[in-house]
């Protein structure tokens, strides 16, 4: 049974695995997240081994880096399940277990933010007090103008609301739904449909602005009122991703296999396909808008994102991240066939983490380079985006103002602390969701909506 602590961090309702019929009970062995939790465990312990000595700001950041793709995955579910309940699709109902196990990982993930908390001043550079002295060496008035949103008491005061509005809503919709097995009754159904619809604008608001806090401020001199919407992208993909890859595991173990069918996988698969043109989408915009602007402060982020090394990552996102996985959805039989698919959502999955490595590791300074970020290399910036308009202008070479906008940036080498941070985040969640899915029945089956969506069929 559970209790209160369990209750508020773990699992909101009591389990009810023993009051579902054996067709729709967990299979497995109830200890199988017991085995992704070991791993997850070990890895994060080597990643601490490895990276701590090594210098804890690498290691800080390898771990936001984990601990941002764990949130954005519950995220991208939380998103799953609102746009559907708000739309009363009824596709969906069969797989929709997945998702809500996987949105009750918030005040987890939140716990597990704690050692962000602590590392502020290693991973976030505005957080340095003598930046704001006005008329000191390091005075920097690009971040001075920043700071009424850009400090720490605001920071934790929107890390705490965060976590709070996405608990409550996930958390919500899981109970709801959870509660509708024992206890069906349309005031379940329809009390899923009104947290969707309070906690849609909420969730567009505050995924946003979290994209903002924990990745974009990183670099804090750089804004984008498009980083929202691509941290939103990425989120919501690999979302579809592990719900495809839970669900397959399932159907592998022979559960749900009627209550899942093909066509409920196609149509992930479908998702997959589309989100990652939008992905593909948002990232191309984001770069072609900030290319003709010719604005310094975004020329520099992405200059030093195509330097030291970090060209051939981004390269690699255009090929694996979009053409390859592009081509290969594009392919009805592809979507059909279990094992393609499974490995195209694992191949994103880690394209994904790619992806925010990408974004963030650039940000870490050099070793003896804590103000590496001063008006001294503003004022380059500045100086190299006027050269590069003058290069667009005349015959200068183009590669002259590259090298005068370059700062000093970390190569980015093999990342093993990286990688076994994100394993053992990553294992450590996905042990809870097996452990959720194996206290209750792994579908809704007493969903008004449940035979329809055992019906369906893609056109």
């Amino acid at each position: 049974m559970s209790n209160a602590l369990t209750r508020l961090v773990f699992d909101p309702v009591d389990p009810t695995r023993d009051r579902a019929p054996r067709r729709y009970q967990f299979a497995a062995d109830s200890r199988a997240g017991l085995i992704s939790a070991g791993i997850g465990v070990v890895a994060l312990a080597a990643a601490a081994a490895i990276g701590i000595p090594a210098g804890l700001t690498g290691f800080l950041f390898a771990y936001l880096i984990a601990w941002t793709f764990c949130v954005s995955i519950a995220l991208g579910a939380l998103f799953f399940l609102m746009i559907h309940h708000l739309t009363k699709a009824r596709w969906n109902i069969t797989v929709r277990r997945i998702p809500e196990a996987i949105v009750a990982n918030f005040p987890l993930l939140a716990l597990a933010g704690i050692p962000i908390l602590l590392g502020m001043h290693d991973l976030f550079h505005w957080t340095h007090a003598d930046l704001y002295v006005v008329g000191s060496e390091t005075y920097d008035p690009i971040l001075a103008g920043k700071r009424a949103y850009l400090n720490v008491p605001f920071f934790l005061g929107r890390y705490v609301l965060y976590f709070v509005i996405w608990s409550l809503v996930g958390g919500k919709l899981y109970s709801l739904s959870v509660r509708n097995d024992t206890d069906p009754s349309p005031q379940n159904t329809l009390g899923q449909r009104w947290w969707s619809a309070v906690g849609m604008p909420l969730f567009a608001i505050t995924i946003s602005f979290a994209g903002f806090d924990f990745l974009m401020s990183t670099d804090p001199h750089w804004f984008s009122t498009m980083f929202g919407v691509y941290f939103f992208s990425g989120a919501f993909l690999g979302a579809l991703c592990l719900i495809t890859v839970i669900a397959l595991m399932l159907k592998k173990g022979g559960m749900v296999d009627s209550e899942i069918t093909v066509e409920h996988i196609q149509d992930l698969g479908k998702y997959m396909l589309g989100f990652t043109v939008f992905w593909a989408y948002i990232s191309f915009s984001q770069y072609m808008l900030y290319w003709y602007a010719n604005l310094p402060e975004e020329i520099l982020w992405f200059q030093k994102r195509f330097e030291a090394g970090w060209g051939a990552v981004a390269l690699s996102l255009l090929f694996l991240h979009f053409a390859l996985p592009f081509f290969v959805l594009l392919l009805r039989q592809a979507k059909r066939i279990y094992p393609i698919l499974a490995v195209v959502a694992v191949f994103l999955l880690v394209m994904h983490w790619v992806d925010l490595w990408w974004i963030t590791m650039p940000a870490m300074l050099p070793h003896g380079a804590e103000h590496a970020l001063t008006p001294e290399h503003a004022s380059a910036a500045l100086e190299g985006g006027q050269q590069l308009l003058a290069s667009l202008q005349t015959t200068v070479a183009p590669e002259t103002p590259a090298r005068t906008m370059v700062l000093e940036v970390v190569p980015p080498g093999f990342p093993a602390v990286g990688l076994l941070a994100w394993v053992g985040l990553f294992g450590l969640m996905l042990s809870a969701t097996i452990a959720r899915l194996s206290r209750h029945a792994l579908t809704p089956y007493n969903d008004p909506y449940f035979n329809a969506s055992l019906r369906f069929e893609n056109v």
